[in-house]
């Protein structure tokens, strides 16, 4: 199979554009149950990007199970939905668990905060 020049930088910028950069799990309890997990791919640069947003709702604690991005992640929650109202909590690259049973979205990012 021959691939033309336009077909292959089309492949390899769709495949870098959607690497997996965070990957956030949601547990029952405190951080020790696990229920699910999100893997973020959407996350903008915090010092130059754009905001960002993911409503999801589940289970009652999270933390960041991984970071791939240089500078560190965090993930912001919100109480509503479109990342509105109050931030409550942030997940961090250094794996803190958080309280999530409130929060209905959140919004992630890389680099220096």
């Amino acid at each position: 199979m021959h691939l033309s020049t336009a077909t292959f930088i089309t492949l390899l910028t769709t495949s870098l554009t959607s690497a997996t950069q965070m990957q956030i799990n949601y547990y029952w309890d405190v951080c020790s149950s696990y229920a699910t997990q999100v893997d973020v791919d959407w996350a903008t640069n915090y010092a130059y990007g754009p905001d960002n947003c993911y409503n999801f709702q589940y289970a009652n604690f999270a933390n960041m199970a991984g970071c791939w991005q240089d500078g560190g992640c965090f993930c912001n929650f919100f109480d509503s939905q479109n990342c509105q109202g109050g931030a409550g909590y942030r997940a961090s690259s250094t794996g803190n668990c958080i309280p999530v049973g409130g929060a209905q979205s959140f919004a992630c990012y890389w680099g220096t905060s």
